[in-house]
């Protein structure tokens, strides 16, 4: 089944959206030195909470939320605080040459010479994968940028492709088989809804 969008209205009311970073620990037992390293399979997690609502607006999202089957299937899921850049963004970025690797890509297609065309805490999207940006990112003349972000890419994005800015997603699923139970009151009001997802990836 293709990944499924979330409603827009009514919008969502709260939401706690991070990333849950794979890391490891060595200490020894005798001295307590420890040893830290960071693994792959980083991944964004996410829980909405909706206002109450009517069943002319809560019907919706309850659709939305069983045509996911529980866990089964996926959802293009972001930050709604944060849908767009505090930089300037703007142009049409591209990936600038295949085989990028790590937690920084090299970019074109935006806006020449402009100081503060993405900062810190911006999204971008690319390859599928959903990006935090860790610094400010300034273009040069011909309109390249460096961005570096986390978490690091899981996959090298093939030369031109596309770089999303506005809204940038990734493809979650829903934590159990529950999250699709609902509340509704005496008079028809829909309480409060709150789901919670996680990044799927192979």
């Amino acid at each position: 089944m293709p990944t499924i969008d979330m409603p827009t209205s009514p919008g969502i009311s709260v939401s706690r959206f991070g990333l849950e970073t794979n890391t490891r620990r060595f200490e020894s037992p005798e001295t307590k030195a420890s040893q830290r390293m960071v693994l792959g399979g980083a991944r964004w997690i996410a829980t909405y909470s909706l206002p109450p609502m009517k069943r002319d607006k809560a019907a919706n999202w309850q659709a939305f939320l069983l045509k996911l089957e529980g866990g089964a299937n996926t959802f293009n899921a972001y930050d709604p605080d944060a849908v767009n850049p505090r930089g300037s963004a703007g142009g049409a970025p591209l990936v600038k040459g295949a085989g990028q690797t790590g937690n920084s890509l090299l970019v074109d297609g935006c806006p020449a010479s402009v100081t503060g065309w993405l900062l810190p805490g911006d999204y971008i999207g690319v390859n599928g994968e959903m990006k935090m940006v860790t610094g400010q990112v300034n273009t040069n003349g011909s309109g390249e940028g460096t961005i570096p972000f986390k978490p690091r890419l899981r996959n090298s994005p093939a030369d031109n492709a596309t770089v999303t800015l506005t809204r940038p997603s990734c493809e979650m699923a829903l934590i159990d088989d529950q999250q699709a139970i609902w509340e509704c009151n005496e008079v028809g009001l829909y309480m409060p809804k709150t789901f919670t997802a996680v990044e799927v990836f192979s």
